[in-house]
């Protein structure tokens, strides 16, 4: 399969210069894609040099990963063991957004891992043929967005290195193409996981789509967040805590630009001394319970206005691009069980109304990815 893949390798570990940080990619997915079930697959990123400093580098596949350039190529195994490039719809043309707006800015300690799980987009499936094989191949890009700091927090602001970060390429999945999805896929274990936790998938649906008409002063997008089915099809329910689910929007204004006006309808912030309060998980609204296979979703409508004190601001016009994007967030808080057995517990939450638990957060971190982007014209 080496030679094969040559042709459309890009970077690999040697080329990588040893002033920069090291991190090998790992891939772990099944060998059959049903079309009727999510193809889910497990990407490792470890860092592996010997410099103490942290590494800041936000970087994801689910953002990342599908782009019209720079991210996975999808080949068709013939019968003839010939790999053919797939023609792809042209989708995610424009640039990813910058890795350091990206949630979570990951800082990455020597020897640090960060793991992810991503889905095959949907929009994809139609290119392929039943029966057939295919290779999903990461070709090994580089980028910039990156540095290296003393361990001081720091969220904002990454300007370019000037010398760039490798994600070496290489590495890929081989999977056969199946109309039957009777029998969920089976996630690939985590690495190094110490105990069972749920696996969360994010999707954006956006109306109208692939435009929006200026005149309506709107886009509504809807969040939904699968829990995932393991593959014998056991699992417990979970109660979570749906503050902060929810997407963004950019307008490409030749960088993306945060459109601040779509947060009108939320309220201001609110600052208040009164103490913190205690709700239960059981009956406030801020918390939802799935059980394995269901999705949670939410409905958003934001209207098309910018930050017109910004100089990037002012209203949107007619051809301008619009990207729906979540950036994907750490659950504030969940637990092993229906909302039924959590109406004992009790959480502390702010007493400005914002329902973001302040504590307890005793159980294992769970990361709701990021969602493939949804990019409209406005008309």
């Amino acid at each position: 399969m080496g030679e094969l893949l040559a042709p459309y390798l890009r970077c690999t570990g040697k080329d990588r210069r040893l002033d920069t940080p090291a991190f090998p990619l790992a891939l772990q997915g099944p060998e059959k894609l049903s079309r009727t079930t999510p193809y889910l697959f497990h990407v490792t990123l470890q860092r592996l040099d010997k410099d103490s400093k942290t590494c800041l580098f936000s970087w994801n596949p689910q953002v990342h990963g599908f782009l019209a350039d720079g991210g996975f190529i999808l080949l068709h195994h013939t019968a003839q063991d010939e790999l053919r490039p797939v023609e792809l719809p042209g989708c995610n043309a424009l640039p990813p957004l910058e890795l350091w707006r990206s949630y979570p800015l990951n800082e990455h300690e020597p020897g640090g891992i960060q793991q992810f799980y991503d889905v095959f987009p949907e929009r994809l499936l139609p290119r392929l043929q039943t029966g057939e094989r295919y290779v999903l191949f990461w070709p090994g890009p580089n980028y910039t967005s990156w540095c290296l700091t003393d361990g001081t927090s720091f969220y904002g602001y990454i300007p370019p290195a000037k010398t760039a970060l490798v994600l070496p390429g290489g590495l890929f999945l081989s999977f056969t193409v199946e109309d039957d999805g009777d029998k969920p896929m089976a996630p690939a274990p985590l690495f190094g996981a110490e105990e069972p936790r749920p696996t969360l998938i994010a999707r954006i649906e956006c109306h109208p789509q692939g435009q929006v008409a200026l005149k309506d002063d709107l886009v509504t997008a809807t969040l939904h967040v699968t829990y995932e089915r393991t593959g014998d099809g056991s699992g417990r329910p979970i109660t979570f805590n749906t503050t902060s689910l929810s997407p963004k929007l950019w307008v490409w204004r030749d960088r993306w630009v945060d459109m601040e006006g779509f947060s009108c309808g939320w309220g201001s912030n609110t600052f208040c001394d009164d103490p913190d309060i205690q709700v239960s998980p059981g009956s406030d609204d801020s918390f939802d319970c799935l059980h394995p296979g269901e999705t949670w979703s939410n409905t958003f409508r934001y209207p098309l206005i910018t930050d017109i004190e910004s100089s990037d601001g002012g209203v949107a016009e007619a051809g301008e691009l619009i990207r729906c994007l979540f950036k994907g967030i750490e659950l504030v808080w969940w637990a092993w069980g229906t909302r039924e057995d959590h109406l004992a517990t009790v959480v502390t939450v702010p007493a400005t109304g914002s329902r973001i638990v302040l504590e307890p957060r005793q159980n294992p971190v769970i990361i709701v990815p990021a969602a493939a982007p949804v990019d409209l014209k406005l008309v």
